[in-house]
């Protein structure tokens, strides 16, 4: 499924596709499936954006639920969701039809606990007579990932299965297995059971690890045989990055427009960055406050137009005019008390909103607290741009004083996927620095690439925030791939300081 990358699109696509399905005045159907829950009734469906995320709502028969849609798969007869709730603790698949008509694949997928109790019959007749098949702890509740460990006469292996085929589940599915290998180290083989279509998505990550003999079994398409399989592939790879120069800097003529509306809050509090070749972003301490449209012209002189809300919070976006002062500066002023490193309302939901693109803005801005090596003369962020199918971009590049590629990704909060989410990033980045797509494109001009040497790649997060799988899949980084971990202290908006750094996987 394609991961939602483009709030407004996907947004857009998802509504048509709905009405498309909708009778009136009727409810639509709607099976469930998650760790704990499989069924289906009917629900009045909408989506929305808030706070930066695509929801989907599902309410009627008394009750009600909302979810993050983090992919999905628009089919002539349903919509597919991949979703998730509580910050990512739960997750799951919806499927939306219209009433009366038949659900794809109704009863072919089994629901969690049926397809841990097929795979655990699976074991008892593939593994040898007498051994000894013990369930690992869950790490939570609602967990989507079951693992064993399988032991007879001094041999030990460790196996792990989920029904869920989003690349989020199966990712979390080997981050379990990396924590499970740092209780049972001396564990002689490790198995992953994987659903129908699992392979693709999980078979980027074991090559760049350390690991004990790994077996790779898939079930068929229709749930029934569970197959033997093999990695045969790397991440599916954009053909480049967009041309540098379709991304367009603001010019002075623009910067000292906008400092007409925003004053000394421009400089102070803002970033303004180009979104495309014809539109600029203002933003707040990472938070996107306004938009400014350039003119057709693109030369020194032109000038432009400004829309202004807090659209990813929810706002209207509104052209900024005489009568819209007022609003403005309100809006404004409410930035300057809550989104601020000084706030006395820490819970305020402009305080909060967003805090990666926060942290992010203060990292870029003190790149010697993250390493004196890094270069803060070619730093792009969110760059570079590929297409809509890319599933997500790094926090920014740039480039170490001796000219090596660096990758860095961020995370305010605990994330079991983060480190995984980094390693795709790098993936990506260390093929295109291995073509030159970079250079060809207009990225780093004018300086001295080290373009032999492999992309480093850093992962920061407050100290408290770095979820444990992080460190269990760094520690079994295969040499090369050269990772750093970074803590930040707590109170990063007032004042950043490196809390620790830890190096994995570095040559020699």
């Amino acid at each position: 499924m394609p991961a939602v990358s483009d709030l407004a699109a996907d947004l857009h696509a998802l509504t048509a596709r709905l009405a498309a399905l909708e009778l009136p005045d009727r409810p639509l159907h709607v099976r469930v499936e998650t760790a704990t829950e499989s069924g289906g009734g009917e629900y009045r469906v909408a989506f929305a954006v808030a706070y930066g995320k695509l929801t989907v709502t599902c309410w009627g028969s008394g009750r009600s639920a909302c979810w993050r849609v983090e992919s999905y798969e628009l089919d002539d007869d349903a919509l597919r969701l991949e979703v998730s709730r509580r910050a990512g603790a739960e997750s799951g698949r919806l499927v939306i039809a219209a009433t009366g008509g038949a659900l794809p694949d109704a009863g072919a997928s089994p629901s969690p606990a049926e397809w841990r109790r097929r795979v655990r019959s699976w074991l008892a007749e593939r593994l040898p007579p007498g051994t000894r098949i013990v369930s690992l702890p869950r790490p939570e509740p609602a967990s989507v990932v079951t693992g064993w460990q399988a032991a007879r006469a001094g041999e030990t292996r460790l196996i792990f299965t989920t029904s869920a085929s989003d690349e989020a589940s199966l990712r979390r599915m080997l981050g379990q297995a990396a924590l499970a290998l740092q209780e049972v180290a001396s564990a002689d083989g490790l198995w992953l059971v994987l659903p129908p279509g699992g392979l693709a998505g999980l078979s980027p990550f074991p090559p760049l690890l350390r690991l004990p003999p790994l077996s790779l079994y898939e079930v068929a398409p229709d749930w029934g045989d569970i197959r033997p399989a093999a990695c045969g592939h790397q991440l599916p790879l954009v053909a480049e990055p967009i041309r540098r120069w379709a991304r367009r800097p603001p010019t002075l003529v623009e910067l000292d427009a906008l400092r007409e509306w925003f004053g000394d809050d421009l400089d102070a509090h803002c970033e303004v960055a180009p979104l495309g070749a014809r539109v600029l972003s203002v933003r707040w301490q990472g938070l996107e406050c306004a938009r400014w449209f350039r003119a057709a012209r693109a030369d020194q002189s032109a000038t432009g137009s400004l829309r202004f809300g807090l659209t990813t919070l929810g706002e209207p976006s509104r052209p900024l005019t005489t009568s819209a002062r007022a609003d403005f500066q309100a809006m404004l002023a409410s930035l300057r008390r809550h989104r601020a490193p000084t706030a006395r309302d820490t819970g305020h939901p402009l305080y909060r909103a967003h805090p990666e693109r926060w942290l992010d803005a203060v990292v870029r801005r003190r790149l010697e607290v993250i390493d004196d090596a890094l270069d803060p003369a070619h730093v792009w962020a969110q760059s570079p741009h590929f297409d809509q199918r890319a599933a997500g971009l790094a926090d920014f590049l740039t480039l170490t004083r001796a000219g090596r590629l660096a990758v860095v990704e961020l995370k305010a909060t605990a994330d079991a996927d983060a480190i995984w989410q980094a390693l795709t990033y790098w993936l990506r980045a260390a093929h295109h620095w291995r073509q030159g797509d970079f250079v060809r494109r207009g990225y780093f001009a004018g300086a001295q690439l080290a373009e032999r040497a492999q992309p480093a790649l850093y992962l920061i997060a407050p100290t408290l925030r770095f979820h444990p799988v992080a460190r269990a899949v760094a520690r079994r980084l295969r040499p090369g791939l050269d990772l750093t971990l970074l803590g930040v202290n707590e109170g990063w908006r007032r004042s950043l300081r490196a809390v620790f750094r830890e190096r994995f996987g570095a040559p020699g």
